[in-house]
C-alpha cells in the first residue's frame, strides 16, 4: 500500500461509495497525473443515504459520486439512493458494477503500479485493504461483515476512473 500525505488541487472532487446500512462507506479523493488522492473516508454504521449524504455535506465535500450501480433502484420509500444524492446536489454519472474479481483485480494493478495514494486518516480503508482476502474462490465477507465495505467503495470509483479495459486492446491482448 502507497500511504502517505495527499495533496488536493483545484479540480472534482470524486467520491466512491457502497450502499449498505451496516456499514455505508465512502471514500473522497481526487484523480490526477493518472494517480488516484484519496483524502478522507466516512465509514458509518447503521447508516442510511440520509445521514451519509448529510455527512458529505457537513465536511462540505461537494463533488462527483461514483456509487455501487445497485442504488438506481427504487427502495421502499419510493426514492433510490441514487435519487437522493442528485437531490442534495451531487452529480452522478451513469456506473455499472464489474464483476468482483474485476474489480478487485483492478485495485490490485492500480495498487502495484503506484497509482493509490491513501491519506494515513483513512484507516478503516488502509485496513481493508491489509485485511480482505479470498476464501472458497471469492471475497470473504463473512469472517468479518464489516470487512469489504470501504474497499468496495474505492473499487467503483477506480473502476470508473480507470477501468483494467485501459490496458486491453480491441482484441483483448494486454498492450504493453
Amino acid at each position: 500500500l502507497h500511504v502517505g500525505d495527499t495533496r488536493k488541487v483545484n479540480g472534482t472532487l470524486w467520491i466512491g461509495m457502497d450502499f449498505n446500512v451496516m456499514p455505508m462507506t465512502a471514500v473522497i479523493g481526487q484523480y490526477y497525473n493518472n494517480t488516484f488522492h484519496i483524502h478522507d473516508e466516512i465509514f458509518l454504521e447503521n447508516s442510511d443515504t440520509f445521514k451519509m449524504t448529510n455527512e458529505l455535506i457537513k465536511k462540505n465535500y461537494k463533488g462527483t459520486v461514483i456509487p455501487d450501480s445497485t442504488g438506481r433502484n427504487r427502495k421502499t420509500s419510493g426514492k433510490s439512493d441514487h435519487q437522493i444524492l442528485k437531490e442534495a446536489g451531487f452529480t452522478i454519472p451513469y456506473v455499472h458494477n464489474p464483476f468482483v474479481f474485476d474489480r478487485v483485480n483492478n485495485i490490485n494493478r492500480l495498487l502495484t503500479d503506484n497509482r493509490i495514494i491513501i491519506n494515513p486518516r483513512c484507516k478503516k480503508l488502509i485496513g481493508d485493504l491489509e485485511k480482505v482476502s479470498w476464501k472458497d474462490n471469492k471475497l470473504d465477507q463473512k469472517s468479518d461483515p464489516m470487512l469489504t465495505h470501504i474497499s468496495d467503495a474505492l473499487g467503483y470509483l477506480c473502476w470508473k476512473l480507470a477501468p483494467i479495459e485501459e490496458n486491453f486492446n480491441t482484441r483483448g491482448i494486454i498492450l504493453e
